[in-house]
């Protein structure tokens, strides 16, 4: 499933126990469950509340999304001009992620995988 955001840039990150990233064009995703986010050819492991990770998350500001998909299976892929990436699979027992974008566009990850998906509102 295409998210719908590729082309923005990451207008902030926030960390805590979630992770939270702003996009243009209203779109927001939080992941809420340890993710792989490869920055400079580096694959980190990334634990949402763990501050020893948030510099890592803070790289990704400005860098413009080139894909941003969610398979049948529930994970999420988010890759960025210039080979950055995030990567995150779902949770057997919590929502493991969220997109949130313009108009009512919601996107989460229940536990095991299973997508529920707000569309869009036109107006």
């Amino acid at each position: 499933m295409d998210l719908g955001f590729a082309g923005q840039a990451v207008l902030n990150t926030d960390f805590g126990y979630t992770v939270a990233v702003q996009f243009g064009g209203g779109y927001e995703v939080r992941v809420e469950v340890p993710f792989t986010l490869r920055i400079d050819g580096v694959d980190r492991q990334i634990e949402p509340g763990r501050d020893a990770d948030a510099p890592a998350v803070a790289l990704l500001g400005g860098q413009v999304v080139s894909f941003a998909r969610a398979d049948d299976s529930g994970g999420l892929r988010i890759e960025f001009v210039g080979g950055a990436r995030l990567v995150a699979t779902p949770d057997s027992a919590f929502e493991a992620w969220t997109v949130a974008g313009p108009d009512g566009l919601k996107v989460v990850c229940g536990p095991g995988g299973e997508l529920s998906v707000w569309s869009a509102q036109q107006s």
